[in-house]
């Protein structure tokens, strides 16, 4: 008898997935705040951007988690990788809210929070790819492109809620150690999570894989178009999200060109508005697609984003919006089909590790070196424009690898188009 889609393992699914980017966002709220604590430098700027770097050296444990979570879950199980995931994160998410600062015990809180923020990243790297594989896999080739962005937008939730913990925290009148209060928030919904997820059941496209013979090496040799895809779209899935909440937002904040309440308004609504673009791209992507859809999101990134970002010169609030919510739009065209896409672009034994591994590798590629190259070019063009190459390279590069990994394709299953 055929089991049927299981509403309540995707729930403990999805609560992870949730958490997971609940407390990457908070940092990111809250990184104007917590850079002059832990890593104070002549300017609150300049301060930012040493909190940039820690974010670009923690990213380098992503991929490494990538590669232990993803043969658990090729070999054990998807259940038991995203339970050991969710333990990790909510040890190292408390952890990070009570490390002690500069003024403390001087530079060792910075490598602390480095340290923690490292051992956060490596269990993300069992979480996103992980569940949305599972959601996936439970669905049975069935609207596989909405269940997947179903999952997706849970994330987003995460960063919208964070959010708006944010604006209450801004306000005046709140303690200045409200920031860890929020953080170690995260890591108790965690504790809540690790419960739910004790009763998933195993995917039922579950077959342990033979990892003596089904190596790291035989994936990465036997499909690298694959591997480039999904590594293109991990940085697609991170760079116009990145540039919208890691640099554009704290650099208006630091640059007093608008107030840090205001931003968080102005991102709590675009949060919104992602969310209802990824349950329409996946319902698009069942109709058309994924490979359609996270198409146009690439393209339009690449012909739109100079546009886009010579209106946030402007320095209007207006302006602002609009460009954000354009960025946040097309980002989640593309992740709205993600995992619908990864889910049939490596074979059954190297699924988990494949869609993890080529993922994160260019979450932590892109997404760490994003603020990085992002200064440099502010820095360089004093103006917001000034970014938009790295945009659209990101965008040129996810169109020409899609397009190999096509030509390259698999004989795997499609889902079933929804008339």
């Amino acid at each position: 008898m055929e089991q049927k889609f299981s509403k309540k393992s995707f729930i403990a699914a999805s609560l992870g997935t949730l958490i997971e980017y609940y407390d990457y966002a908070v940092l990111m709220i809250f990184m104007p705040i917590i850079s002059p604590i832990f890593f104070p430098a002549a300017s609150a700027y300049e301060s930012l951007v040493k909190g940039f770097y820690t974010i670009l050296i923690a990213m380098i444990a992503r991929p490494l988690g990538a590669i232990f979570f993803g043969h658990l879950g090729d070999k054990i199980g998807r259940r038991y990788a995203l339970l050991c995931s969710v333990y990790g994160i909510a040890v190292a998410t408390i952890l990070m809210g009570v490390t002690p600062s500069y003024a403390q015990v001087g530079i060792w809180g910075g490598i602390m929070l480095t340290f923690t923020k490292a051992v956060q990243v490596f269990c993300f790297a069992g979480e996103y790819n992980g569940a949305g594989i599972y959601v996936v896999e439970l669905a049975r080739n069935k609207r596989e492109g909405f269940i997947g962005s179903i999952l997706t937008a849970t994330m987003i939730v995460g960063s919208l809620i964070a959010t708006l913990i944010g604006y209450l925290i801004l306000q005046e009148g709140m303690p200045s150690w409200s920031w860890r209060a929020a953080i170690i928030m995260g890591g108790v919904v965690g504790i809540i999570a690790i419960s739910s997820r004790k009763t998933l059941v195993e995917s039922p496209n579950f077959q342990s894989a033979d990892t003596k013979k089904e190596t790291l090496k035989a994936l990465i040799t036997g499909y690298p178009y694959q591997m480039l895809a999904g590594i293109f779209l991990g940085g697609f899935a991170t760079v116009p999200f990145t540039t919208v909440l890691t640099f554009i937002n704290p650099v208006l904040i630091t640059k007093n060109i608008v107030e840090s309440k205001s931003v968080m308004l102005i991102q709590a609504l675009i949060l919104v508005v992602e969310i209802i673009t990824l349950v329409v791209a996946g319902r698009l992507a069942d109709r058309k697609t994924p490979q359609k859809v996270m198409n146009s999101a690439a393209g339009l990134l690449a012909l739109f984003s100079l546009p886009m970002l010579l209106l946030v010169d402007q320095a209007s609030v207006g302006c602002i919006i609009a460009a954000e919510a354009f960025f946040i739009m097309v980002n989640a065209l593309l992740l709205g089909p993600s995992n619908a896409y990864l889910k049939n672009l490596f074979p059954m034994q190297f699924r988990y590790r494949g869609a993890s591994l080529s993922f994160t590798l260019g979450l932590s590629i892109f997404g760490g070196l994003t603020p990085i190259v992002e200064n440099y070019l502010f820095s360089t063009t004093h103006a917001f424009y000034g970014i938009a190459p790295w945009l659209i390279f990101t965008a040129l590069g996810t169109l020409l690898s899609i397009r190999l990994a096509n030509k390259h394709s698999l004989p795997v299953p499609l889902p079933v188009p929804v008339p």
